[in-house]
């Protein structure tokens, strides 16, 4: 089977368009595996940071304001120095986990601006749908890398025919006539 030269630069151009199609789908889709890894690299930052966020949620003191009102200068004196006592243990607590709490209020912060008004966190959805174009994109790698490798093929066989081309057709060389006027 033979293709004219026509055919064949139809061929490459064919090849470039897939070639360029096939790119733009793996970087979309790359685009989104990174989306979904920071996704679940927020959610692990959490969950791992969760029970000390809860225990410093409840070494919250807790404000009583009828003692702290009372007229009785006893319970009034008991009730300051309870509160001020569990503020300090909070923020000797605070300054001591100061990291994991700000990692998990970083983590629940963005979690909360990228649900989209959900309430729970699709862990699960957002690991099989990685894990889906985790595959795709290997798939569509391969076939990339064999659409490269047919461009190149088929640029040295029009490179070539280009070549042959050129050798039969016959190169015209100016000939010399004398005149033969005296």
């Amino acid at each position: 089977m033979g293709f004219t030269m026509a055919q064949l630069a139809d061929k490459v151009t064919i090849i470039h368009q897939e070639r360029y199609d096939l790119a733009n789908t793996i970087k979309a889709k790359e685009r989104r595996i990174t989306t979904l890894n920071e996704h679940l690299a927020n959610v692990e930052t959490r969950k791992q940071h969760t029970a000390v966020y809860k225990k410093y949620k409840s070494l919250t003191p807790k404000k009583d304001t009828a003692t702290l009102n009372s007229l009785n200068p006893f319970t009034k004196n008991k009730a300051v120095k309870d509160y001020e006592a569990a503020v300090q243990k909070q923020t000797a607590y605070y300054e001591k986990h100061a990291g994991e709490i700000t990692q998990y209020n970083a983590a629940s912060k963005y979690l909360t601006d990228h649900l989209n008004g959900r309430t729970e966190i699709p862990e699960k959805a957002w690991r099989a749908e990685r894990d889906k174009l985790l595959a795709e994109r290997y798939e569509d790698c391969d076939v990339y890398y064999k659409l490269r490798e047919d461009v190149r093929m088929v640029e040295v066989l029009r490179r070539g025919a280009e070549n042959i081309m050129r050798e039969a057709v016959p190169e015209r060389t100016p000939t010399r006539t004398k005149d033969m006027s005296l």
